[in-house]
């Protein structure tokens, strides 16, 4: 049962007004409301963030549409209208500091860190560490789903209900949305189609909802004639359901927020279809928004239930009168206890860094390109451990290839880009001439197999037997997989089974010289235009897992949620095209004729690297990579090793078994503990052991005159990093709202979302089982430290150039620090700050 505030807001009256006749219904026929609406409407909807379907899973930040506010005034914002939370109980932070994350110097640096904002007035150190001390160390700081925080202001009538009659309106009415959402946007699971898929989705709401007796049968009686009477479009059944519910004007963006955030998976599906289509009217997001408000219409007439909204209202402003339920003093040492965590977690990193330092240019055997994925900083540091002939860099998964990547036999295309841009031209799968006929008509009856044997289990008829005719076949396969060995996990399955070409090309509008853009924009956003390896090594990432609906989240965020293959092997094989490399000579880029590019995918799950496109290397190169592949598989072994205890393996063997086990809750860790984003030469964490915790980003200053390439990775793989770090903080801090709660009951909905059982809301998050060990965090949520070698001067040219860099950077999002001729300098909207050498190091 929801925690509603005291009733005195709410009237019963004892007998039940007319339906429809009760409220005096609004003049359709003035402009000014519609216009007032949609204003209001843009503000709603701007705060919903975007969630991405399974097979093309993308890390989101759930708050990106309330960037714009302080990280506090974000908190008291969302506090109105729902029971969202923005920080840990202190139960966790007692913990943390027991462990000795932080200090009460910390604390202290926290305070004043704070107080230009205001949010922190009054607090001392003593308060924060007594409060500190007032906690159990043994009580429990995992939030509980059904257990919201204290009173809010604004909540649904359903939720009113709930309260007063101990009833369960709010849960009937998020099936009732999900059941329809469900069938409505199903992409390839149900058999049985609904007759308007088709309609926008408040439309077929309304067909729908004329003929379900469901709701009726639990009790709203008369729904469906109420349904009928409603306005056909979704803006005029918003003004017509708002009016019924006589709530005033001031109050009706934090309203239809309370409905928004009943609901926010679904919301958040309905976002990304608006965004998908280039929608400007939001019909998917606004038409759910005016489903789920009919539901608490329906309910406030029939049972009688009303809510005084005019005591919500400044009398002298005519504005909301915002009520909070939170204690502010707890509220404020919370927050300068996240501050206190992350100045030590700031502390202990730069402690580490090599502020200043130089590289060496002498020719070497390889030179690996990794993802800046913090998975790949541990295999990193262990290749360069084996020898100086190795050197590795950090760079977007993608490539800086903005392709679209179609596998043969596959009518459709995998964007393999980040969230943030779009596919500019088409990459096909290409197996050599005298084979493609042959692959294509495999792959087509193995697709026709596997629809009809799906069919079979999923018919009206064959559903019901299936499992007593087919179970005992099925016997065999699963023992297998039960049994399955680490041999056979060792080697990499997400890899295409031919290369790319770069046939089509022209006809796209990308010509030679624009092939030779691409190469130099890929080379010069690296950093990699001179010094260059017997073999550059372009290694894309990939998880390898096992019965997993969520197993695109484990792979390159840089490709939208698929694995960096494609573009590694579309890469080397533009670098290595003759033509290509002459036009990058007139470009002053010069690669050597012994220089072959390589591409390879480095598999997360079990950290081994597989090499592809070998067959036509000469014996010295061959040579060469048979070299570089011994000190991949020693990296490995190191690298698993090292793993162990933190995937909870006694081996590395059970650490590969992992990546089969169909039963494995945890097959890796994915980006769990991401902290900090660093942006500079390897030389400054060349030999450092930063705990799998850093996205790791090449960059050198002295060769970007014009500041291009800082600017274009501010601008992309920072935003990307930082949407990472908040969607693992989101989820930790917050998991009923954002997370995705108990894995092990998670069910595919429509081929494209997750629920938690068969009912309920869209899932959009992480699951616990991503975050959390059983004992404790395995991800410490903390905002994205982003460190810099770069000026000062040309980091701000970049923060004023674009609002919403310095939006994350004013408004406390996210902790940016240049590393500037030796020094370590935090960021303020007002200046630059030298860190002194107490708040650089212990």
């Amino acid at each position: 049962m929801s925690d509603v505030p005291a009733s005195q807001n709410i009237s019963k009256p004892s007998s039940i007004p007319g339906r429809r006749g009760s409220f005096t219904p609004p003049a359709y026929d003035q402009p000014h409301v519609y216009r007032q609406l949609e204003e209001i409407l843009g503000e709603v909807t701007d705060v919903v963030s975007r969630v991405w379907p399974l097979r093309d899973y993308v890390a989101i930040n759930p708050y990106d549409g309330i960037t714009n506010r302080t990280f506090s005034d974000a908190r008291s914002f969302l506090r109105i209208f729902s029971d969202c939370e923005l920080l840990m109980p202190l139960a966790f932070y007692r913990s943390q500091y027991s462990n000795g994350r932080f200090t009460i110097d910390e604390v202290r640096t926290a305070i004043q860190e704070l107080e230009p904002h205001g949010s922190v007035a009054g607090i001392r150190a003593d308060d924060v560490m007594a409060s500190l001390q007032s906690v159990s160390p043994s009580e429990s700081f995992v939030r509980k789903g059904d257990n919201p925080p204290a009173s809010r202001p604004i909540r649904t009538i359903a939720e009113h209900a709930d309260h007063v009659n101990d009833s369960q309106w709010t849960e009937i009415f998020v099936d009732e949305v999900s059941k329809f959402c469900a069938a409505h946007y199903d992409e390839s699971q149900a058999s049985w189609k609904s007759p308007w898929r088709d309609l926008p989705p408040y439309q077929a709401w309304r067909s729908t909802a004329k003929v379900d007796r469901n709701i009726e049968w639990l009790g709203l009686e008369g729904f469906r004639d109420f349904v009928d009477s409603l306005p056909h479009s979704p803006q005029a059944a918003i003004v017509d359901l708002l009016s019924r519910l006589q709530i005033p004007t001031p109050l009706w963006e934090s309203f239809l927020l309370c409905q928004v955030f009943s609901f926010p998976g679904w919301c958040a599906w309905a976002k990304y279809q608006d965004h998908a289509e280039a929608n400007e009217q939001t019909e998917h997001l606004i038409g759910l928004l005016a489903i789920r408000l009919a539901y608490d219409v329906a309910l406030s007439e029939v049972t009688g239930l009303s809510v005084k909204w005019d005591a919500m209202i400044d009398e002298q402003s005519a504005t909301f009168r915002p009520q909070h339920g939170d204690n502010e003093e707890d509220v404020a040492i919370r927050m300068v206890l996240l501050r206190a965590s992350e100045i030590g977690y700031r502390k202990s990193l730069l402690e580490q860094l090599r502020l200043e330092g130089s590289s060496e240019s002498d020719q070497k055997l390889a030179q690996m390109v990794f993802c800046i994925d913090v998975r790949s900083e541990r295999i990193r540091r262990n290749l360069e451990s084996l020898s100086p002939e190795l050197d590795t860099f950090g760079f977007a998964g993608f490539f800086a290839i903005p392709m679209e990547y179609r596998r043969l036999g596959n009518p459709s295309g995998d964007a393999n880009v980040p969230a943030l841009i779009r596919p500019s031209f088409r990459v096909k799968e290409t197996p050599p001439a005298a084979e493609t006929a042959t692959a294509i008509e495999s792959r087509k009856r193995s697709k026709l197999w596997n629809k009809l044997w799906q069919g079979l289990q999923k018919s009206a008829v064959g559903c019901f037997s299936f499992v007593e005719t087919a179970g005992l076949l099925a016997t065999g396969k699963l023992i297998g997989k039960t049994l399955a060995t680490s041999g056979r996990s060792e080697r990499t399955t997400m890899a295409s089974e031919f290369p790319p070409s770069l046939e089509g090309l022209p006809e796209q509008g990308l010509d030679l010289e624009a092939q030779v853009d691409l190469a130099a924009g890929m080379l010069t956003n690296l950093g990699l235009t001179s010094g260059f390896a017997k073999l550059v090594v372009l290694c894309g990432h990939g998880s390898q897992t096992t019965n997993n609906p969520l197993a695109a989240g484990l792979d390159c965020g840089a490709c939208g949620g698929h694995t960096g293959e494609p573009n590694a092997r579309f890469g080397a094989l533009l670098l290595n095209t003759p033509a290509i490399r002459e036009g990058l000579l007139e470009r002053r880029i010069e690669i050597p004729e012994d220089t072959l590019f390589l591409p390879a995918l480095h598999n997360t799950t079990t950290d081994r690297i597989e090499f592809f496109d070998t067959e036509s290397l000469t014996q010295s190169q061959r040579d060469d990579l048979q070299e570089l592949e011994d000190y991949c598989e020693v990296a490995s072994s190191k690298t698993k090793r090292e793993r162990a205890p933190i995937v909870g393996c006694h081996s590395a063997v059970a650490i590969a078994r992992k990546a089969l086990d169909w039963s494995e809750v945890r097959p890796e860790w994915g980006l769990a503990g991401n902290a900090a984003f660093i942006v500079g030469p390897r030389w400054m964490t060349r030999d450092v052991n930063l705990d799998g915790r850093t996205f790791l980003h090449s960059y050198n200053q002295a060769a970007d005159e014009s500041g291009e390439v800082l600017e274009n990775i501010m601008t992309a793989p920072m935003v990307v990093a930082h949407w990472i770090n908040m969607q693992y903080f989101a989820s930790t801090v917050d998991n009923r709202h954002f997370g995705s709660g108990d894995k092990t009951v998670h069910n595919v909905v429509g081929g494209f979302g997750l629920l938690s059982g068969n009912s309920g809301d869209l899932m959009t998050g992480l699951p616990i089982q991503s975050l959390h060990n059983g004992t404790s965090h395995q991800h410490i949520p903390v905002r994205l430290h982003v460190m810099i070698a770069a000026n000062t001067e040309a980091i701000s040219r970049v923060i004023e150039k674009h609002e919403h860099i310095k939006e994350l950077v004013d408004n406390d999002w996210l902790h940016l620090i240049a590393i500037d001729s030796g020094q370590a300098l935090r960021y303020t909207e007002e200046d630059w700050q030298v860190l002194d050498s107490a708040q650089v190091a212990s």
